[in-house]
């Protein structure tokens, strides 16, 4: 052992105090014992004076300096929040299992004792973070892939410490995963009853499955109920749970052929039936006291709008969709352009009883099979063709691009919605990939129920935050204390408490529209969606261009500011900068897109709300799919991701009908559903505008013949896209002034 370290530590020599590198000679994958030697020495190597915190912890572990990292963790725990507690205190156990003579048998008693000491919140916790997304095959193949992918026979110091990081990853996870995975387990077997193996009949013939929590050790009554309705079969336990420990019974129904239940899986077709009956089981079982509430969030969101698309079920009292999906409206397309991450969703959730991780996580399968379908050009319903799988929901989906009788029979649709007259909390972000279908059951509500008890909860959250406990930051954008909240354990059961006990409505709650104002640490609280904004602020496109930036103007103009897209050209892409991610940058791609920028802001004003886009334009083509995103330049000069829209032009006029464009005759198209959101714009800042032409491997592509945008191909772009916008076209940002309250 002490030889083959000497020869790995002659192939990795120490960064000097001047240096930038580190010699480096690949070691077989295949040969753990080498590999870990190898990755001992190389963070044995490594400048400690460079680091501090997890990234210290890593290199003295994986160093061995085992008694270091414990003293490090110890001084790191004492101020962190709890979900960063959770992992360090696995390393915690992890560093004092290495100094034992027997790692896996004191690895195994430490984890158990830690978990038996916790309360039974700290397990539940314990059981989202390292179970419920669980990383460890990323983990591995993370490790793997870069390793492999390395060429050089030197390493910079920031590939070095990006090495040390996944190999640390890889090699905690991988050799203590199944030992929390029992422990954690055991431990909820010891604090809940559970039952997993019960079956309710349908009325049609069909079953579901169903799971009912109990808190052990609690006095039997009668007692309300907490309904999940989830086709994430084996994920959600720990939310019933969570119900049971907060004084309910904790259901769980998965969707038709889950679980249990015999028949085919057919996500989003039959909630608008089943959750309303599993209520009507639920309110006839000895333990209920006939009052249920839902919670749960993107699919489990949906299914409680669902089960109220016929009538409201008279024992359910409330419901708390978060991040709520609306089929057909964002899910799986957005403002009828049909993305395709949809695609391995469905073999993730169809292909068992439970959930097919390893075909979820295949992500060289998924990536090779966007790029392969954009450089073919074959057209988008021959996708599953180039995977050679069949894929019957997407084929499905691929009949119905537009909100037709399909999508509306799965939930509420106008009328539908004036007989829901129970309480209701939305929970959603501004960063949530589901707001638009959040916000959509929310409009539809009170457009049609006059002041209807609903209530409206958004802030700095994505689609995962937004359901659970945000962090400090969110995509590198540091959050302002105010934003962190417990939405999950703390908000959600002091609304439950509220309605089914008879306690106070959560503090947070003081109007019926609750949002975070980012960058001012305060929350604002208004009557309705429109009620956030007090004034407009409005920008027209301009000609008039000044390096990169055509202007943005404050009124309109004659301009003419042209945009040609060749959709033959599979060498390059556009529009790949949409989605937010990170939210602040220092750069943005200024040849990608129309690009325009404003003057300075004279004033601090804050943005509220969705922001509008009135486009004029002329092209040669039946149709487009143009997106436009919305910046803050800040007075330091970086740019922050606001929001954005992407839409097709012949559904302008709504959802439900395509009306084609007629080619060079001019047009006007608007849309008022982008992403809405908070946040305090500083006086020097400049807002910028990105308007373009979708073209890219996460989306159809919409060539403008004016056929089915499934079925068109790569033989349909011998022209390209020319579109011309005029002077009239406008963006319109709703905004707050503090001194006009």
């Amino acid at each position: 052992m002490k030889s083959t370290l000497l020869i790995l530590f002659l192939t990795l020599i120490h960064l000097t105090s001047f240096g930038q590198e580190f010699d480096f000679k690949k070691v077989p994958l295949s040969n753990a014992r080498v590999l870990a030697n190898h990755m001992q020495v190389l963070a044995a190597s490594y400048p400690l004076k460079k680091l501090s915190g997890l990234d210290l912890i890593k290199v003295q572990i994986l160093s061995e300096k085992y008694d270091d990292a414990i003293a490090t963790i110890e001084k790191e725990i004492k101020d962190k929040p709890k979900t960063e507690q959770i992992y360090l205190d696995l390393y915690h156990q992890y560093a004092k299992a290495k100094l034992a003579p027997n790692f896996q048998v004191a690895f195994k008693e430490l984890y158990k004792s830690y978990v038996t000491k916790a309360d039974d919140f700290q397990v539940l916790n314990l059981d989202d973070t390292l179970i419920a997304r669980d990383g460890t095959d990323y983990f591995i193949s993370d490790f793997e892939r870069t390793y492999e992918g390395m060429t050089a026979e030197t390493i910079s110091n920031e590939t070095a410490q990006n090495l040390i990081h996944k190999y640390f990853l890889k090699t905690v996870y991988e050799s203590t995963r199944n030992l929390f995975f029992e422990a954690i387990k055991q431990d909820h077997k010891r604090r809940y009853r559970i039952n997993d193996n019960i079956i309710v009949p349908m009325k049609d013939g069909a079953e579901v499955s169903v799971v009912v929590v109990e808190r052990k050790e609690t006095v039997k009554a009668k007692k309300p109920t907490i309904l999940i309705a989830s086709i994430y079969a084996g994920t959600n336990e720990t939310g019933a749970m969570l119900s049971a420990s907060k004084g309910y019974v904790g259901v769980i129904t998965n969707t038709r052929g889950k679980r249990l239940s015999k028949g085919p899986v057919k996500p989003l077709e039959h909630e608008h039936t089943d959750v309303y009956e599993v209520i009507d089981w639920i309110s006839k079982q000895p333990w209920s006291n006939q009052k249920v509430g839902m919670y749960g969030g993107s699919y489990n969101g949906f299914t409680q709008w669902a089960s109220m698309k016929h009538k409201v079920h008279p024992a359910l009292k409330t419901i708390v969709p978060m991040v709520a999906i609306a089929p057909g409206i964002d899910y799986p397309m957005e403002n009828n352009v049909l993305h395709n991450y949809s695609y391995s969703w469905n073999f993730y959730v169809t292909n068992t009883k439970f959930l097919d991780f390893k075909v979820s996580q295949d992500y060289n399968r998924w990536d090779t099979l966007k790029n392969r379908w954009y450089t073919s050009g074959v057209a988008f319903n021959r996708l599953d063709s180039l995977d050679g799988q069949v894929n019957r929901l997407w084929n499905t989906y691929m009949q119905h691009p537009s909100y037709d009788d399909y999508w509306k029979k799965m939930i509420p649709f106008k009328q539908e919605f004036s007989k829901i007259d129970i309480p209701i909390l939305t929970i959603t972000g501004y960063y949530d990939d589901s707001q638009i279908g959040a916000l959509y059951y929310y409009d539809q509500h009170t457009k049609y129920v006059k002041n209807p008890n609903h209530y409206v909860l958004v802030g700095p959250y994505d689609h995962w935050t937004a359901q659970t406990q945000p962090q400090e930051f969110l995509r590198n954008y540091k959050l302002d204390k105010t934003a962190l909240i417990d939405i999950r354990y703390d908000l959600v059961y002091q609304w439950f408490d509220y309605i089914l006990k008879g306690k106070e409505k959560p503090n947070i709650l003081k109007d019926k529209v609750n949002f975070q104002v980012m960058g001012t640490n305060t929350w604002m609280h208004k009557p309705s969606l429109s009620a956030m904004t007090n004034d407009t602020l409005t920008f027209h496109l301009s000609d008039a261009k000044t390096d990169d930036f055509y202007a943005l103007k404050s009124k309109s103009n004659a301009s003419k500011i042209s945009l040609t897209v060749d959709f033959k050209d599979r060498e390059s892409m556009t529009n790949t900068g949409y989605y937010p991610w990170p939210l602040e940058k220092e750069s943005i791609n200024l040849k990608d897109g129309l690009l325009f920028k404003s003057e300075s802001l004279e004033e601090d004003v804050i943005i509220n709300g969705s922001f509008l886009g009135n486009l004029e334009f002329t092209i040669n083509k039946k149709d487009v799919d143009y997106s436009v995103i919305l910046y803050q330049l800040t007075p330091e000069g970086n740019y922050f991701h606001l929001s954005y829209y992407i839409g097709r032009a012949s559904y302008a006029h709504g959802r439900e009908h395509r009306q084609l464009l007629t080619p060079n005759k001019k047009v006007q198209v608007s849309f008022n559903n982008s992403k809405l959101i908070s946040k305090k714009l500083q006086k020097g800042s400049r807002m910028v505008a990105v308007v373009n032409v979708n073209k890219n491997n996460n989306a159809q592509l919409n060539y403008g013949t004016g056929k089915e945008v499934n079925e068109e191909n790569i033989k349909d772009a011998e022209v390209p896209l020319k579109i011309i916008f005029s002077g009239n076209s406008s963006i319109s940002l709703p905004v707050w002034y503090s001194q006009k309250e």
